[in-house]
């Protein structure tokens, strides 16, 4: 046994007499594979520092007198900051394990503790895949009330979990999910799990909500996507419903042009209207795409007036017993 391993031994055996506990070092760290690691300490005021694997008597790794030594100082495996921090070349899965910290202070007093290592592999993207899409983290979604999405996240270490969450001020009595989640285990100390979900809004006036992929695991690997998703209008007067016949020109009618090019139509005090050709239910709102050929053919937003004059039959029988207010719900439930 060299002088290393001696010295450990004996400050093993002082430390029955006077040993303590110390949480200057953290109880667990997550360290990534294939490059170096840190298991961040700090102590002052000390004669020797010295690591071992925990249960192994032999000292990995010495510092006295500013002076290292050590078998895993000499094969450059390990290194140590003046402040008593490990520094591990080149992070494998070797060193999924537990250490320990040994400090023999000025007052010669020794302090113990115990660090447990666990290491992460970064899975490519590093957040969810929403419905296959690998390149979108932020995704706009128009479904039906009845509706599939799935999420994943492919070779990555350890095993997390994948959870749906539901934007703030969504109530949830709206909202059914059925979860159906897959974990494989690919045998090299990686994982991918796969998340399915069949989702129902209960509520037909929902026009949207945001709900995102979150990774629930090592802070190290938080990340989320998300998806804006729209639903199609609901209205209890098929009257109304602007599939169900020909629109009439409208008696006050504009619309909004949002910075993504998404226009908004907002309907007011009748019970039909056009708008550019495009038809829009009463009291409410449609949401259309255009180009800019499109956007720039339009009429300028018109209140009190016709928008689209295309029949030259005007409905004009619609009342302020007919007024239905449009609140301006948009994209993404914001108002």
């Amino acid at each position: 046994m060299d002088i290393s391993g001696l010295l450990f031994v004996l400050h093993m055996f002082l430390s029955g007499l006077f040993a303590a506990s110390d949480a200057s070092c953290p109880e667990a760290v997550n360290l990534e594979l294939g490059v170096d690691g840190i298991i961040y300490c700090f102590y002052e005021d000390y004669q020797l520092i010295h690591w071992s694997v925990t249960g192994d008597n032999d000292a990995f790794i010495v510092l006295q007198n500013n002076v290292k030594s050590g078998p895993g100082f000499i094969s450059g495996e390990y290194d140590l900051s003046s402040n008593g921090s490990l520094i591990i070349r080149n992070v494998t899965q070797h060193y999924e394990r537990q250490y320990s910290i040994g400090i023999v202070t000025n007052r010669d007093q020794e302090l113990l503790s115990d660090v447990t290592v666990r290491i992460f592999i970064r899975p490519i993207p590093e957040y969810p895949v929403m419905n296959g899409l690998a390149d979108r983290q932020n995704q706009l979604l128009k479904v039906e009330r009845l509706w599939d999405m799935d999420c994943a996240m492919e070779t990555i270490r350890p095993a997390i979990s994948l959870e749906w969450v539901i934007a703030d001020g969504f109530p949830p009595n709206n909202l059914r999910i059925n979860n159906d989640t897959t974990t494989s285990d690919h045998g090299d100390g990686t994982f991918s799990i796969h998340l399915r979900s069949h989702f129902k809004i209960e509520d037909p006036f929902v026009r949207s909500l945001t709900i995102s992929c979150v990774v629930i695991g090592p802070d190290v690997l938080s990340s989320k996507t998300s998806a804006d998703v729209l639903f199609p209008a609901v209205s209890s007067d098929p009257s109304l419903d602007p599939v169900s016949s020909e629109p009439v020109p409208a008696t006050d009618c504009r619309y909004l042009i949002q910075p993504d090019g998404l226009l908004v139509y907002q309907v007011f005090r009748t019970r039909k209207c056009s708008c550019g050709g495009v038809p829009v239910p009463a009291g409410g709102q449609d949401n259309h795409g255009y180009d800019e050929s499109e956007i720039n053919g339009l009429p300028p937003p018109i209140l009190g007036g016709t928008s689209d004059v295309s029949d030259t039959n005007t409905d004009t029988s619609a009342s302020d017993s007919n007024t239905v207010p449009n609140t301006g719900v948009g994209v993404g439930g914001r108002t």
